[in-house]
């Protein structure tokens, strides 16, 4: 976050210079204290400045100002950062993260660029392990569904249920 230029991160000042662009080919006209109506090719959108909303409704699902919320923003002259929802801006960015990133001391880390070859022989570096594939076509893990009908075998001889004719164990049975 040091290096932010802006504001707010480098990804959300790319989407709103997107927008800021978006919005020059749209005309914005002021009624009221903080409302604006601005007119896109076949749109006319309703956007109060003061309660950060729009018509469109992007802005208020993303929290960056949609291009008609920044071209009434241009038109009142205002910053468009101070429209950016809170949780994007770098203050609130330094809050989330200041207890949670806390730096590792690498002082007996080698450095990668910098090693030589008995450097590698040297040292033990963890490898990914080394895994064997099957040979052939791999078993197919059917799961049946509990709504499918289980075929119970009956056996011709002895009419009981479990077993078929050939695994009969029954040496005399009697049908009932």
């Amino acid at each position: 976050m040091t290096k932010w230029n802006n504001e707010v991160g480098p990804k959300i000042d790319k989407i709103l210079m997107e927008h800021v662009a978006r919005s020059e080919f749209l005309k914005a006209v002021r009624y009221g204290d903080h409302n604006v109506m601005v007119r896109g090719s076949n749109v006319d959108v309703c956007v109060n400045l003061l309660r950060k909303e729009c018509t469109y409704l992007e802005w208020q699902m993303t929290g960056i100002p949609c291009p008609h919320a920044c071209a009434a923003i241009k038109l009142l002259h205002s910053n468009i950062y101070t429209y950016v929802e809170e949780c994007y801006l770098k203050s609130s960015q330094e809050k989330i993260y200041a207890s949670s990133m806390i730096p590792i001391e690498t002082h007996d880390m080698p450095d990668v660029n910098n090693l030589t070859l008995t450097d590698w022989e040297n040292n033990i570096f963890l490898m990914p392990p080394t895994t064997t594939r099957s040979l052939g076509r791999l078993c197919k893990k059917r799961r049946e569904s509990q709504f499918q009908d289980v075929h119970v075998y009956k056996c011709s001889r002895c009419d009981q249920s479990g077993h078929n004719r050939s695994k009969c164990r029954n040496p005399n049975p009697e049908k009932i």
